[in-house]
Parts: structure tokens; C-alpha cells; sequence
């Protein structure tokens, strides 16, 4: 065998020349393709970790400022408590140390042991038996007491409901616009122990037009409940819920009641009187007290509209049993809100929370 021969059978079996030039140009291109590849996949894991950790982080610190915001709520709450309790007069009045409070006020920083300055927290205190009571239109097992039914009916006039053109957006009465009268009667045929549609020849409902079932024939128990009545709109229920309570309560609290509440108590209370009464209530010679307040009232309506027919006495008081607390906190670029039902037990008792909601 010559050696040009050999030298060719040495090339091809040991991958000398072009083909082995080839093959390792292939195996660089894969290893560089798998670098670029891990490198790749490093960079994500990376990142993914990194947003974690970031997001992790960011949960972390909501948690801490939703918990905060949950005990500064609660101490607010205790700080009405405690200005309740420590009320030394029987009647409430907006010179009570819980008066300040009635349209809302920032709790000051040291009450609470706040030293953080982005952070204030907001307190209402009020008397619950401002409003309205929905549940002294029927009591129970009793028929519809006239002077409520009354006193609300011309509530609703004064919101104009019989010229709204607010008509029910769903359900059997689809479009249908229900004025003031009708709105009575429908609410007490919610509320009522028969079956049967409400009439008494000033106010009708339809309760016998409705399936078995729809109105529960008992007393309402939250002002929400409205919106399965017809003709209570989410408009019409805004709108009457600063004036409205489905609370156990059976009289205004004549210190802090809204004017229109006053007004929707007699159908012969004047705009003057109301003022009058809501003049001398905030003024050096208020509040009316519980020793004097017939007499007091007495300078601005008349006997009939006191002791009549319809008159208002049983219908009014000076002082509270129950209190609304609202508190508010804002956190940086969250907000979170407390409400909560208190009442009045013995003197120097702390009130009693009935009813508690943060959100």
C-alpha cells in the first residue's frame, strides 16, 4: 500500500479534514445555543423572583396597614365609648364632649398615640334616633300606628317622590313611576301580619298582587330592605337614608333630629317654627332638657300641635339611648371605614357595642 493511500484511510478514520471541521462547527453552534438558552432562563428565574419578592413585599405592607387601620378604627370606637359614658347630663346636646363630634371631626393624634402625620383618623358620633323609625309604622302586633304613617308619608312629599319620575327598574312593575301614597302602602304591606294588598282609603299597596312569599310580614330590620319594595329606587333610598332607621327606637331626638324630620312630624309645623326650635336647640339657652323641654317647646308650637289630635309630645324626646359611630381613616392612598351601633346601659357604664362593620 503506498503512503498517499495511507495517509487517506488515516483521514477517514480518525475524522481529519472537511467532516470533522463540520462536526465541531455543529457542536459549538448547540453549546452556544444552549448558553444562550440558560442564560435566558436564568434571567426569568431572576426576575420572577424578584417580582415575587416585590409583590410579596408590597401584600406584606397592605396586610400591616389594613391590620393598623383595624385598631385605630376600634380605638376610635372606644374613644366614643368612653366621651358616652363620661356624659354627665341626661339630654344630649352638642355641648356634650361627644358633641364635637356630631358632623365629624379628626380625632387629635394623641388621643389615639399617632405619630405618624399621613395618618388621620375621622369620628361621627350621633344620636341613632334622629331618624325616622320605619318600625313604629306597624309595632308588633299592633295595626299601623296613623301618626307615623302620616309623619312619613309627608317626609316623602318633601322629597317631591310624587313628581320624581323615579320608576321601578325591574320586576313585575317594570317602569312603573309609584308616588307618595302608594310608596305607604307598599311598605306596609312589607311589614304587616295579612297577606292581603294594604288599603284604608288614603294609602294602597299590591301585596295581594304578588306571588306567596315576596314581603316577609315582619319588621323591616335594615334600611336596605327598602330595595325589594316596589317603588323604593337606589335613587329614592339615597336619598332618604340620612332621614330613615329600621333600629328599635320610638322617638326624635328633639337636640339633633334634621329640620325635615322635625317638620314631617306635624302636617301644621311651619318653616318658622322649625327654624326657632333649631335656633334655640344650638344657641346659650339650649339644649331643651329633659325637666323642661314640653315647656321650652312650647315658645314655638302650639298647643294643639304639642297635646292635639295628632300632636307630637309622645313622638319626641331630648335624649338618646343609641348612637351611630362612624370613623374613617385615611392611609396613604387607602381608605377604610367603621360603623357601628352603640347604646347607653347604667350611669358610668361603658356603652354596649350592637352592632359593628369595617370595610
Amino acid at each position: 500500500m503506498n503512503r498517499s493511500l495511507t495517509r487517506k484511510l488515516i483521514s477517514v478514520n480518525f475524522g481529519s479534514g472537511p467532516g470533522r471541521n463540520l462536526s465541531r462547527r455543529s457542536q459549538s453552534g448547540v453549546a452556544l445555543l444552549l448558553v444562550v438558552f440558560l442564560v435566558a432562563l436564568a434571567s426569568v428565574l431572576v426576575l420572577d423572583l424578584a417580582y415575587s419578592t416585590f409583590l410579596g413585599g408590597r401584600l406584606s405592607a397592605s396586610a400591616e396597614r389594613q391590620l393598623q387601620a383595624e385598631y385605630l378604627l376600634k380605638s376610635a370606637l372606644n374613644i366614643s365609648r368612653v366621651l358616652l359614658r363620661e356624659d354627665k347630663t341626661i339630654e344630649d346636646s352638642p355641648k356634650d364632649d361627644w358633641g364635637i363630634f356630631k358632623d365629624g371631626l379628626a380625632v387629635p393624634a394623641e388621643w389615639l398615640g399617632l405619630t405618624q402625620p399621613n395618618i388621620q383618623v375621622q369620628l361621627e358620633i350621633r344620636p341613632e334616633d334622629t331618624k325616622f323609625p320605619l318600625r313604629q309604622l306597624v309595632p308588633s302586633g299592633s295595626a299601623p300606628n296613623t301618626k307615623w304613617v302620616s309623619s312619613l308619608y309627608r317626609l316623602f312629599q318633601q322629597m317631591d317622590f310624587d313628581n320624581d319620575k323615579e320608576a321601578d327598574p325591574s320586576g313585575p312593575f317594570k317602569g312603573k313611576h309609584f308616588e307618595s301614597r302608594e310608596l305607604i302602602g307598599n311598605l306596609l304591606d312589607y311589614m304587616d301580619y295579612d297577606k292581603e294588598s294594604y288599603s284604608d282609603g288614603t294609602y294602597s299597596g299590591l301585596e295581594g298582587q304578588l306571588p306567596d312569599g315576596t314581603f316577609p310580614n315582619l319588621p323591616i330590620q335594615r334600611v336596605g330592605e327598602l330595595s325589594v319594595i316596589p317603588g323604593f329606587t337606589a335613587e329614592r333610598i339615597r336619598r332618604l337614608y340620612p332621614f330613615i332607621t329600621a333600629r328599635t327606637t320610638n322617638s326624635i331626638n328633639l337636640n339633633f333630629a334634621p329640620k325635615a324630620v322635625l317638620k314631617a312630624l306635624h302636617a301644621d309645623l311651619s318653616d318658622a317654627s322649625i327654624d326657632e326650635i333649631a335656633s334655640f336647640r344650638d344657641s346659650e339657652d339650649g339644649p331643651f332638657t329633659q325637666a323642661q323641654w314640653t315647656s321650652q317647646i312650647a315658645n314655638f308650637v302650639s298647643s294643639d300641635i304639642l297635646d292635639g289630635p295628632d300632636g307630637i309630645r309622645i313622638m319626641l324626646s331630648p335624649a338618646s339611648r343609641q348612637f351611630q359611630v362612624i370613623s374613617k381613616i385615611d392611609y396613604g392612598t387607602s381608605t377604610y371605614f367603621m360603623q357601628a351601633l352603640i347604646e347607653k346601659g347604667s350611669p358610668r357604664e361603658l356603652p354596649k357595642i350592637r352592632a359593628f362593620e369595617l370595610y
